[in-house]
C-alpha cells in the first residue's frame, strides 16, 4: 500500500524533472503552474469530467508512443480526480502497466480519489465502469495547490471529507464541531482534517484493496449521489452530489438511525451542499442507480452509516428502492 507523503512545491519539481517520465496534467492546472510543465513530455488533457473517458485514454497512450515512451517510463498525473483516474487508467494499460505518480491538486483528490489504486473512466454515461486497479508508485500531496482551488472544487473535497467522518468517530468528532471551520478554509483545521481523511482512505484500502468487503463503505452517498449526478448533468460539483446522496440515503432509512446521529450527520451535508436536491423523479434515479457498479442480483445496493462509525450494507429491489426515494423526495 503507497502511503501519501505530505511535501513541498519544491518536491513535486524534483518528481517531474525526473528521468523517463511522461506528464498528464489538464487545461486549468497548465495554466495555474505552467512553470511546472516547461521543457517535460506532457499531455494536457480538457480539464472536466467530460474528458474522463476511454477517447482521451487512447489520446494520452498515443502521444507516449509518439514521444519515445517505453515500459519503464513513469506516469504522472498532476491534478484533480479526473486527471487521476484518466492518467493511471492509462499507465496500467500502456505495454501492459507502467509505474505512476499520482500528484493530486485538488482537496477532492487529496482526501479520497488520488489515494487508493483506483483508475478509470466513464463510458456511456455511467462512471468509472472502465478501469483497473494499479497503485501509483507516490502519491505525493502539495496543500500548496489548494490556494488556487475555486470554492466549487473547495466544497466537492468536503463532501468526501464528510463522508469519512460518517466511516470513523475519530473524524466524526473532530469534523462535527470544526465544519464552519472547514467550509470557510481555515488552515489549521483543514490541514488537520485533511490527514485524517487521507489516513483514513489509505487503512481502508490497506484492508481491502479490491472492494471485496470492507472498501464498500467508501460507497456511503454514492448509490443516490452518482445517479444524481449523471441526471443533473453535472451541474455541481460530485462532493456536492455526495452530500447530497447522504442526505437522500439517509432520509430513505431513517427508522434505522437515531434522531440525534441523523440531525448531525444531515447537517453537515447541507453545509456542504446548501442547493436543494435537482428536481428528479424517483423513478429516473432509480433507472440510474440500477447501473451502479456495486449492484449485484438485480438488487440496487446502499451503503447506510448508522452511527459509530458503523455502516449497513442494504440490497433492495428498484421498486423498494423507488418507493423509499419517492417516499422522502420532496423534503429533500
Amino acid at each position: 500500500m503507497t502511503e501519501a507523503e505530505f511535501v513541498s512545491s519544491d518536491k513535486i519539481k524534483a518528481a517531474l524533472g525526473g528521468r523517463n517520465v511522461y506528464i498528464v496534467t489538464d487545461s486549468n492546472v497548465a495554466e495555474l503552474y505552467s512553470d511546472l510543465f516547461f521543457s517535460v513530455r506532457c499531455t494536457v488533457i480538457d480539464a472536466g469530467e467530460h474528458s474522463k473517458n476511454l477517447y482521451t485514454v487512447g489520446g494520452i497512450i498515443a502521444d507516449m508512443v509518439r514521444c519515445g515512451c517505453d515500459r519503464k517510463t513513469t506516469v504522472i498525473a498532476v491534478g484533480g480526480g479526473v486527471v487521476g483516474d484518466t492518467a493511471g487508467y492509462a499507465a496500467a494499460s500502456f505495454m501492459r502497466g507502467v509505474d505512476w505518480i499520482n500528484v493530486p491538486t485538488t482537496l477532492l483528490a487529496m482526501v479520497d480519489s488520488g489515494i487508493g489504486g483506483k483508475t478509470g473512466v466513464d463510458v456511456g454515461g455511467y462512471k468509472n465502469v472502465a478501469g483497473a486497479f494499479h497503485m501509483p508508485k507516490r502519491v505525493l500531496i502539495c496543500t500548496e495547490f489548494l490556494r488556487t482551488l475555486p470554492e466549487r472544487e473547495w466544497l466537492c473535497g468536503c463532501g468526501e471529507m464528510i463522508k469519512h467522518a460518517l466511516l470513523d468517530e475519530n473524524i466524526f468528532r473532530a469534523t462535527f464541531p470544526a465544519i464552519d471551520k472547514l467550509i470557510a478554509r481555515d488552515g489549521e483545521t483543514a490541514d488537520k482534517l485533511i490527514v485524517m481523511s487521507a489516513r483514513y482512505k489509505e487503512s481502508v484500502v490497506k484492508a481491502d484493496f479490491k472492494e471485496g468487503g470492507l472498501r464498500k463503505r467508501l460507497n456511503v452517498g454514492h448509490t443516490v449521489g452518482h445517479a444524481a449526478e449523471k441526471l443533473d448533468d453535472f451541474r455541481l460539483s460530485h462532493g456536492e452530489y455526495v452530500a447530497l446522496g447522504i442526505i437522500a440515503e439517509m432520509s430513505m432509512f431513517r427508522e434505522r438511525i437515531s434522531a440525534d446521529y441523523f440531525d448531525k450527520a444531515v447537517g453537515m451535508a447541507r453545509a456542504v451542499c446548501s442547493n436543494g436536491f435537482p428536481r428528479l423523479k424517483a423513478e429516473d434515479i432509480t433507472e440510474a442507480a440500477k447501473g451502479d457498479k456495486k449492484n449485484a442480483d438485480g438488487k440496487i445496493v446502499v451503503m447506510l452509516p448508522t452511527g459509530g462509525g458503523n455502516v449497513e450494507e442494504i440490497a433492495l429491489a428498484p421498486e423498494e428502492f423507488k418507493e423509499r426515494l419517492a417516499s422522502c423526495l420532496s423534503d429533500l
